[in-house]
């Protein structure tokens, strides 16, 4: 079989799977073999119930089994079957419990033999959630991103089958010499173990392998790009005396780091070769001006200049503000809008009297023709596919674009991940802004907390946030607290004002909710992550994150940065009941410090760049998602590697090169301002 074959040509994957498996951008058998896990469970070894661990998925023997019970709790108001068995391996009992699963009665062995893997919950006795059984340990499982439609029995037997067709024949793509120079894993070796490896050094070899390959081409495209770049003509821009004009608008000071990326800017824009740079601030740090500044050079030659914000709360935000220091001249467009004031937009960007243009996805499409445009600048990168910012590019003639990322990437990883792009970094906060003060709630003190956050907020008149890792309830994460029903719980106890947003509410209704919180109207405001972009509440002071297993480090580091953006003491409070030792180190990491960029160079040297890049990037390419799953010492040696490839001028390298320029040509284009 073709390794680019379509996985209904699979046996086994029909095409009602081939669908599901479509949703998670799986469409070729390569895609699939590509697609790694996020994880293994290793279930080589049963362990002993007397010695399990809150949180952890392990397997133990079955050596005593009771008969299924099925009970009917009531969950968010509706009777619930929960279907238990307790069994025992002679060390302790463990009881297996599922939540709204009848069907899983069939699969319980009447008599003691065989083994059973699960999450292990010790909050209430010894649990083994949403079981499943065995004859004899699995070995290493895979654990994969999902998609409604699929669970992880079949995305394994879906690998398997494309294991099966291709029976072994997986080819080679690296030169024998440069694998054999860099010590790498044959092809085959490595995709059979990044899903089922033999054992942990074998995953290692599987990863190293992978995600050196992947940094090398990706490495030799961006190059290319770089070179394409410096060789093109773009617009250049007067930039004598704007940064005076500019300042004069403003009613604060900027800081040294933002004076000196201004001089980025103008040294970018005054030459003909298009910009393409990426500033890189912690939350906070002013990267908002700075984007107004680029917008206002634009502007004053005669161009426009486009804003693509990922939420409409953000591009509201900015408008706003766009609004106040040029008023007319500046234009709102999202998807949410009347139909009226839509139209009335699209004819201003056509006709060329607005000239600064901010809005969401809505920029990008179709029916909008921009009038002269002169720069584009992406908030917030990482919330964008790269296919989505090429497409803005492509709307004018090689316009000069700006990046803004709050993701503190430290440098060794930037250089990889962005080596196309000219990077600036902010790492000063504004004057007169306060430290994040962060602490720890332990269950028994959460009652305690939002007490008093309720006196603070009525004896000294601030706000607040809650966020909570999903909207509603799911059984099946037993420690994860939803937004809605911590609104409930939140409304029926506190005597304050109190609202709920997330991304599941119409855009007007998330709108209103948003702009009584910033008038005032709410004190105290439990959300999802929809705000986790951009929101500036200067007097919101105070934020409680829910189960804080639940999020990354760079995600929770994220959210603290929608307090402290006043001189008004602020406050964190990072609530949860696992006890796992990552969670805690997590924990530990972001009450030490307030330091983006130094949490992150810490979460890199601990976990590597998968924690940094997350899910946020999945779609953007099949290499980002290689370089999550590696370690720092193999993407920077695959770098320095294709780095003397390029410049080598020996033609079996200069060949390679070639060879990967046109098999990822088509990717060009698409990444062209990422």
């Amino acid at each position: 079989m073709d390794i680019d074959a379509k996985l209904t040509d699979v046996k086994g994957i029909g095409p009602k799977r081939a669908d599901v498996l479509g949703r998670l951008g799986l469409l070729t058998v390569r895609d699939i073999l590509f697609f790694a896990p996020k994880e293994h469970y290793d279930l080589r070894i049963a362990k002993h119930i007397d010695e399990l661990v809150h949180g952890e998925y392990a397997i133990v023997r079955i050596e005593e089994i009771d008969k299924p019970r099925v009970a009917y709790p009531t969950v968010g108001g509706r009777r619930t079957p929960l279907v238990t068995v307790n069994v025992s391996d002679g060390t302790g009992r463990l009881r297996l419990s599922w939540f709204n699963q009848l069907y899983v009665r069939s699969s319980i062995p009447e008599f003691a033999h065989g083994f059973v893997h699960g999450r292990v919950d010790k909050s209430r006795g010894t649990v083994m959630v949403n079981a499943s059984f065995c004859p004899a340990p699995p070995g290493m499982l895979p654990v994969y991103r999902l998609t409604k439609g699929i669970g992880q029995q079949s995305m394994r037997a879906c690998v398997k089958s494309v294991m099966r067709e291709l029976n072994g024949c997986y080819g080679e793509t690296l030169p024998e010499e440069l694998r054999m120079k860099h010590g790498l894993a044959q092809l085959g070796f490595a995709i059979e173990n990044l899903h089922f490896p033999l054992s942990p050094e074998a995953l290692a070899l599987a990863k190293r392998r992978l995600s050196f390959e992947n940094t090398l081409y990706f490495t030799v495209i961006l190059e290319a790009l770089r070179e394409k770049r410096v060789s093109g003509s773009g617009l250049s821009f007067e930039t004598s005396g704007a940064r005076e004009a500019f300042l004069k608008l403003l009613p604060y000071s900027p800081t040294a780091g933002q004076l000196s990326v201004m001089e980025d800017i103008e040294r970018d824009m005054a030459s003909a070769v298009p910009m393409n740079r990426l500033i890189q601030g912690d939350v906070g740090s002013g990267k908002t001006m700075l984007a107004f500044y680029a917008m206002f050079i634009a502007a004053g030659g005669g161009c426009q200049a486009a804003l693509m914000a990922p939420t409409a709360i953000l591009a509201e935000q900015h408008y706003r503000k766009l609004n106040t220091l040029f008023g007319e001249r500046a234009v709102l467009l999202t998807g949410s809008m009347k139909k009226a004031e839509q139209k009335q937009a699209l004819s201003r960007i056509a006709d060329g009297s607005a000239s600064f243009i901010v809005g969401t996805h809505s920029l990008i499409e179709g029916g909008v023709e921009f009038n002269a445009l002169g720069i584009v600048i992406t908030d917030e990168q990482h919330r964008f596919g790269v296919r989505q910012r090429a497409v803005l590019g492509s709307k004018g003639r090689s316009p000069d674009v700006l990046i803004m990322s709050a993701t503190p990437i430290p440098r060794t990883l930037s250089l990889i991940l962005y080596g196309d792009l000219d990077v600036s970094r902010l790492q000063e906060l504004p004057k007169g802004r306060k430290p994040v003060a962060t602490r720890y709630v332990p269950p028994a003190k959460r009652g305690d907390m939002y007490r008093w956050i309720e006196r603070e907020i009525k004896e000294k008149q601030v706000q607040a946030f809650v966020v909570c890792p999903m909207i509603e309830e799911n059984e099946e994460l037993e420690q994860a607290c939803s937004a809605e029903a911590v609104y409930g719980e939140l409304t029926s106890k506190l005597n304050v004002r109190t609202g709920l947003v997330h991304g599941k509410m119409k855009p007007d209704k998330r709108e209103e909710v948003m702009a009584a919180f910033r008038d005032g109207l709410i004190d105290l405001l439990v959300s999802t992550t929809v705000i986790e972009v951009g929101v500036d509440i200067p007097n919101a002071c105070i934020m409680a994150i829910e189960a804080t297993e639940r999020f990354g480090l760079a995600q929770l580091h994220q959210l603290r940065g929608r307090v402290g953006r006043s001189d008004k003491e602020s406050f964190c409070f990072l609530l949860s009941e696992s006890r796992a030792d990552t969670v805690a180190e997590r924990i530990k990491t972001l009450v030490s410090s307030n330091d983006g960029f130094e949490i992150a160079e810490k979460d890199l040297l601990t976990r590597g760049p998968g924690e940094l890049l997350g899910q946020r990037q999945h779609g953007d390419s099949q290499f980002i998602e290689s370089l999550a799953i590696s370690d720092m010492e193999t993407l920077s040696e695959a770098r320095g590697a294709a780095m003397e490839l390029i410049s080598s001028n020996g033609a079996e390298e200069r060949r390679f090169v070639r060879k990967v320029l046109k098999e990822y040509s088509g990717l060009l284009d698409n990444i062209a301002i990422n």
